[in-house]
């Protein structure tokens, strides 16, 4: 009796085993459903992330684009200002030289108009006899 005791022991230790590990093994499963269930929704995240990032990629890439181009055009701008200003400079000199010159022709018109009004006096009066030498 003493084994037939031993074996029912046994067999109820295994019984007590196998409903230990069958429960072990449920709730590994359910860790692991769980687990796979988190993995593709982390898998999702991670495409919308990598779909956002190629976005900012491309946003990133058109505004450095843009970014140049800016730069060109403000440098050709920076040019062009500087082009105008000496433009303006040459201009104003030039002005000046312009108005230096009406200067001297004002003076001489009106050292001409003060010549021509005696010129005029003078053959107005001959041909009025009045300036008939005696």
């Amino acid at each position: 009796m003493n084994i037939e005791r031993a074996i029912e022991f046994i067999i109820k230790n295994q019984a007590r085993m196998d409903a230990r590990l069958d429960a072990k093994f449920d709730r590994a499963n359910e860790r692991f459903a769980q687990a796979e269930k988190r993995f593709a929704q982390a898998e999702k995240r991670f495409a919308q992330a990598e779909t956002r990032l190629n976005r900012l990629e491309r946003v990133v890439t058109q505004n450095n684009r843009v970014v140049t181009k800016l730069a060109q055009v403000g440098v050709t701008l920076r040019s062009d200002v500087r082009r105008t200003e000496k433009n303006l400079a040459d201009a104003t000199e030039r002005l000046s030289g312009v108005e230096r010159n009406l200067e001297k022709a004002s003076v001489t018109l009106s050292e001409t108009e003060d010549k021509l009004n005696a010129l005029v006096d003078l053959v107005d009066r001959h041909i009025r006899g009045n300036g008939r030498q005696p």
